[in-house]
């Protein structure tokens, strides 16, 4: 059995719930253990306009419906279980998983003291299968934030499994509306630029938003400017701003699109609360033609995540704010700053150190996982095309 807490017991948002859950999931089936899930609790960060702003009442229905859970509007097979008995004695416990790793003998007789085991190891300790197998019980802690491609030390093959394992699928009302919004909409682009505290909290690390900056970084990194954008935002009675950033464009504002053309199809919805609408961006978004998100916003992080799921699309584009700034190039495309066997290795913005890259951002999994069947067949350098 597996005992797993939520993230900081949940008093957090959808898409931290999503990362803890997923990965616990995971957990799960790659030991073929069932689980108990502790501290469920419904999210915590509703959407700034739905509360501090003159269009309150107009959203005032994602505020007073019924709440969600994370695990009512997933459609995913798991091995949970609802009862547990945690007075065993032979029991293990991990509070602070993103300083761990998971991994098996195989693979750690095969890569231990090389290159790779020691860039993927840098400031974290592996966790070994077939150890951890021993015990009865296995206990996670609440803070285990991470990214699950960043957590498997596996070949190729085996890794690939765990992730497809635990692909997004959401509850068929909300993915049909989804689709349906899709469908009739045809072709377009999106976008999701947080506001909120982030102009507040996350200024001193370069969160501004600069105008010309951003239409040009727009101008080279959406593939047919024709098409309209969609707008994903919880700032969405700031329209001044975003008449200013999109000028010339035509573009719509997801959360105005279901509230004026599809309020019929989501009141009618199991679940009506701000979970339900972020997800229904956050589809959108995934399948539009070109995205561009906000960086250390783990809700731009779900929606690569889903777009590399379910589309093979890793165009892990953002708002070029100060930090993404640094790695632009001259055309405005997001270039690594230096060399790495792994993706969160090249990029110094989204990982400052290595013991805490793995939720900031979605990674590309072909550059995350081994296919090297032995060590001759190590690259000699760092930074080989590990795929």
């Amino acid at each position: 059995m597996i005992y797993f807490e939520s993230y900081q017991k949940s008093y957090i948002g959808l898409n931290n719930q999503l990362i803890s859950y997923t990965l616990c999931v995971s957990l799960s089936n790659f030991l073929e253990r069932d689980f108990f899930y502790d501290n469920e609790f419904p999210s915590a960060t509703p959407p700034d306009y739905a509360i501090n702003s003159k269009l309150k009442d107009k959203f005032k229905i994602l505020m007073n419906s019924k709440r969600s859970l994370l695990s009512d509007l997933l459609n995913m097979p798991v091995r949970r279980c609802y009862e547990i008995d945690r007075n065993v004695e032979n029991k293990i416990r991990y509070d602070e998983i993103m300083k761990r790793f998971m991994t098996t003998e195989e693979q750690q007789s095969q890569y231990e003291n090389t290159l790779f085991w020691d860039f993927f190891s840098l400031s974290r300790k592996p966790l070994i299968k077939e150890e951890l197998q021993k015990f009865d019980l296995i206990e996670i802690g609440e803070w285990n934030l991470v990214n699950i491609s960043y957590f498997y030390f596996l070949n190729k093959k085996d890794k690939t499994e765990i992730l497809n394992s635990v692909k997004i699928r959401y509850t068929d009302g909300i993915e049909n509306l989804a689709n349906k919004i899709s469908f009739e909409l045809g072709s377009f682009n999106s976008i999701h630029i947080r506001l909120g505290d982030y102009l507040i909290v996350r200024a001193r690390e370069g969160y501004q938003i600069r105008i010309e900056r951003f239409r040009k970084y727009l101008e080279a990194n959406v593939t047919d400017q024709t098409l309209p954008i969609l707008i994903a935002t919880d700032g969405l009675h700031e329209k001044e701003l975003f008449a200013k950033l999109l000028k010339d464009y035509k573009y719509i504002f997801i959360d105005e699109l279901v509230f004026n053309e599809y309020s019929k199809e989501f009141s009618e919805l199991e679940f009506t609360d701000f979970n339900v609408l972020t997800v229904i961006n956050q589809l959108l978004c995934a399948g539009s033609e070109s995205f561009i998100g906000t960086a250390g916003s783990t809700f731009t992080g779900i929606i690569h995540r889903l777009r590399q799921e379910r589309f093979d699309k890793t165009d892990f584009n953002f708002h070029p704010d100060d930090r993404i700034n640094k790695l632009l190039t001259t055309d405005y495309k997001i270039k690594p700053d230096r060399k790495g066997f792994f993706d969160w290795n090249r990029y110094s913005i989204f990982s400052k150190g290595f013991s805490d890259p793995g939720w900031m951002r979605e990674w590309n999994y072909n550059f995350t996982s081994l296919n090297i069947k032995s060590q001759s067949e190590l690259p000699p350098q760092i930074g080989g095309n590990l795929i």
